[in-house]
């Protein structure tokens, strides 16, 4: 049963120096929305039970309130809403004004997720960013005026030249601001981004594992202060401001994903768009769904996929997993209500706690 929707917003202005996300430098075009809308009639067979909707990208704020006001009145037509609690939006900073906000209430998003990834101009120019930290402070609450309840911001740290001094300054904004979730992501640099190769070739370098391990520490006690539950690696939350469909995907539900790109999980099965946005638009109008990869998930590889996802957040997993962790790991792990849990220690060695128990099954 589909119980998500994602949908992916390739456009962007610009690229940013770390993303890996497929995005294209392109002006918005409305005949896309209208692509995603044919994508789900493609997936007939599927049942709906619709609780959460999200918009990421790319940047879906580049795209006119008033074309969501079309693309979700069309939508309602295809597939029930009724159950929907909530519809988020990733925002850059700098592209909604209060009427916009005020708009994208009243056709019925409530989550906003904006991405700041920085509070000073030291660490936006590290990441190529353009807008000023300013521009972060007036969205957040230009969008709680309008009547957003539930914001939440985007932070990368571990940046060329951060010290633990520019990380609190982030975290004190964050914590000024009338925000309900708040997102710290560790800068990785991808190999096929700007960054990346700036990394490889020497031109920059990065935090040692050390500063990191202190930030990352530094952060979840800082937050946790201040009532924020750290229920996934790099996410924080007031009570009840988890992402809901965010969760989705941490849990194994099900969820479709449409557009470029996206990818979906439904009975066992993982599938991705094509990332080539002419294939995606050619194999959509000849009626025919645009996957490019597909891989069903059985037996240990399920057992697997399912640590891996599940293992990242303050759930963690039934009891009865524990035979899939080495001993050696447990000192990393809590055991309450019959189910397991990373420590924070635990939460922060996740990639390579992870790949010894993959390696042991």
């Amino acid at each position: 049963m589909i119980e998500g929707l994602y949908i992916h917003v390739p456009f962007c202005h610009y690229k940013c120096f770390y993303c890996d996300f497929v995005s294209f430098v392109l002006e918005p075009q409305e005949e896309y929305l209208d692509l995603i809308l044919k994508e789900i009639q493609l997936y007939s067979d599927l049942e709906f039970s619709l609780r959460t909707v999200y918009f990421g990208g790319g940047t879906p704020s580049l795209i006119k309130p008033s074309w969501y006001k079309s693309f979700f009145e069309k939508l309602s037509k295809l597939v029930d809403l009724s159950r929907v609690v909530e519809v988020s939006i990733e925002c850059n900073p700098e592209d909604y004004s209060y009427d916009d906000y005020r708009e994208l209430l009243d056709i019925g998003f409530n989550r906003l997720s904006i991405g700041a990834q920085s509070f000073t101009k030291k660490g936006l120019s590290a990441l190529g960013r353009r807008h000023e930290p300013s521009d972060v402070i007036k969205a957040v609450e230009q969008a709680h005026k309008a009547g957003f309840e539930n914001i939440s911001v985007d932070i990368i740290y571990g940046y060329e030249g951060q010290t633990l001094k520019d990380l609190e300054e982030d975290i004190s904004f964050v914590l000024s601001l009338p925000v309900k979730h708040a997102s710290f992501y560790m800068l990785t640099p991808y190999e096929d981004t700007i960054l990346g190769h700036m990394y490889s070739e020497g031109r920059i370098s990065l935090p040692d594992a050390d500063l990191l391990a202190d930030m990352f520490m530094t952060i979840s006690e800082r937050l946790s202060a201040f009532g924020f539950v750290h229920y996934e690696i790099s996410n924080y939350a007031l009570p009840g401001y988890e992402c809901k469909h965010n969760i989705l995907y941490w849990t194994h539900g099900e969820f479709l994903g449409l557009g470029v790109s996206a990818w979906s999980f439904a009975k066992n099965v993982r599938w991705g768009n094509t990332k080539n946005i002419n294939l995606y638009r050619q194999k959509i109008l000849e009626g025919e769904r645009p996957i490019y990869q597909r891989e069903v998930l059985e037996g240990k590889e399920l057992v697997k996929d399912y640590l891996f996802v599940a293992l990242r957040t303050s759930l963690g997993v039934p009891e009865d997993y524990k035979t899939y962790i080495p001993e050696e790991l447990m000192e990393f792990f809590v055991h309450e209500g019959g189910r397991i849990r990373l420590t924070e220690r635990g939460m922060l060695l996740f990639n390579s706690i992870y790949e010894k128990i993959a390696t042991g099954l």
